[in-house]
């Protein structure tokens, strides 16, 4: 039994379900940024409703009116005055589905593919089958994300050669669990994210990984190209693959056509989803009104000067605002944890960027760290350009919350990662420090929606 506990991942398990479960029943329902929209989506697909449906050039789709009433929950969300209580969402619990009863719902949908929801709206297509009450489905939607997430997080961890305590730390971060225990696509993709970084890492660092064979290269191309399907922004984390040194290839020629046939891939599947995501929104009503993406997409290639003075200017004054809700600004982005605990995890994030464990352990060497620095400011960059085409604000951009950056914040904490420090009683601090401060997270999310 002390061997198992011994272990990173375990360690992970078992913290991630208990802290994870507590969380998703405490955050009431579609409490999360855009919960009910992906909950729509997925019922959507269950009706082979692949994109969505437009009635007087707004768009939404034909839903039973009972998963509609079980929306109320939505009006909480920003709404600082408004709570809700145990017995009302019992109540709301009992609701039948009653499938037949249908109508147009107008809402934003997301423009996400049936695979950011694999296997939910599967999974939601037999409980629609079997008539399972409506907020039900919720709950066991967000029941399947949450083991969706644990499992990709331990694999990552099981395989990570170097740093482990640090991918554990940051899969367990409030905003973590937060979107790992709802109706997102946010568990699947930081999974994913993770899976791959920790793959990729031990291809390049694990001795007995001599050489890249078909099955490594597979495992790779599969876990990259997944990735970018749910998640588009993060394409540069194909650059990881030169952090795998050259010797462990048979050639060199081989080694560039590896790269060249997974970049050709992906920018094709990319763009193809791209283009389909400016041409299908002409001419309908969505919740970001304003220029059309295309218009957008040209004012930012000839007024480039201006946009990178306006980047500048957003990043000098929102970065401290993207580092607190990369870690915690929960509800519908209108629950803030309490800065001292923000602090509190803040020091236990750099801890364990800045330690090892033990001496002996691998440390990423500069060419990696530079790629690592390279892969985040480029899908930062594309973060928040997609954020001012889509959103259209001034005087800094708008619509960038701190959880989009999750998959790739690991890549940015490698970089403090050195040969001279280490600390036998990491997982200790770490543990312990996770256990003290969650309580609070909890607390928090109490009195904002119950007390």
């Amino acid at each position: 039994m002390e061997k198992i506990f011994n272990k990173a991942e375990n360690i992970f398990l078992v913290l991630c379900l208990f802290l994870s479960g507590i969380m998703m029943f405490i955050n009431p329902p579609f409490q999360t940024p855009d919960e009910a929209q992906h909950f729509f989506k997925m019922y959507g697909f269950t009706n082979l409703t692949f994109n969505f449906k437009i009635l007087n050039n707004h768009t939404g789709d034909i839903l039973p009116e009972s998963v509609i009433n079980i929306s109320k929950f939505e009006k909480i969300g920003g709404n600082l005055k408004l709570k809700t209580t145990k017995n009302e969402i019992i109540e709301a619990l009992k609701i039948k589905l009653e499938k037949d009863k249908t109508k147009f719902y107008a809402f934003t949908p997301t423009s996400y593919t049936p695979i950011s929801y694999f296997p939910s709206f599967l999974i939601l297509w037999i409980m629609k089958l079997i008539n399972v009450p409506p907020l039900i489905m919720m709950y066991i939607l967000r029941l399947c994300a949450l083991f969706l997430y644990t499992g990709l997080m331990y694999q990552a961890i099981k395989i990570m050669p170097v740093k482990k305590w640090l991918l554990v730390l940051l899969g367990l971060i409030p905003m973590a669990i937060y979107e790992a225990s709802s109706v997102t696509t946010d568990a699947l993709t930081i999974g994913l994210a993770f899976c791959f970084i920790a793959y990729t890492i031990k291809l390049a660092y694990d001795k007995n990984i001599e050489k890249i064979g078909k099955k490594e290269f597979s495992i790779f191309g599969l876990l990259l190209t997944l990735l970018l399907i749910c998640k588009y922004a993060y394409f540069p984390i194909i650059l990881m693959y030169f952090c795998i040194p050259k010797k462990k290839f048979s050639s060199q020629k081989t080694r560039l056509l590896y790269f060249l046939g997974l970049l050709i891939l992906n920018f094709l599947i990319i763009s193809v989803y791209l283009n389909h995501l400016i041409h299908v929104s002409e001419n309908v009503v969505s919740g970001a009104q304003g220029y059309d993406k295309k218009f957008m997409i040209g004012f930012i290639i000839h007024r480039f000067n201006w946009f990178l003075d306006f980047l500048f200017q957003t990043i000098k004054s929102q970065w401290q605002v993207y580092l607190y809700s990369y870690i915690g600004i929960l509800g519908c982005n209108d629950t803030f944890l309490p800065v001292n605990i923000i602090k509190a995890f803040i020091v236990l994030i750099l801890t364990a960027s800045i330690f090892k464990t033990e001496k002996k352990e691998a440390v990423f060497d500069l060419k990696s760290k530079m790629v690592f620095a390279f892969i985040f400011l480029t899908s930062s960059l594309i973060i928040l350009t997609s954020a001012f085409i889509l959103f259209q604000c001034y005087p800094v951009f708008c619509g960038v919350q701190g959880r989009y950056f999750i998959p790739i914040m690991p890549l940015l904490f490698f970089i403090l990662d050195n040969k001279k420090w280490s600390f036998k009683k990491l997982p200790i601090f770490l543990i312990a420090g996770i256990i003290i401060l969650m309580p609070f997270v909890f607390i928090t999310l109490l009195n904002r929606f119950y007390i």
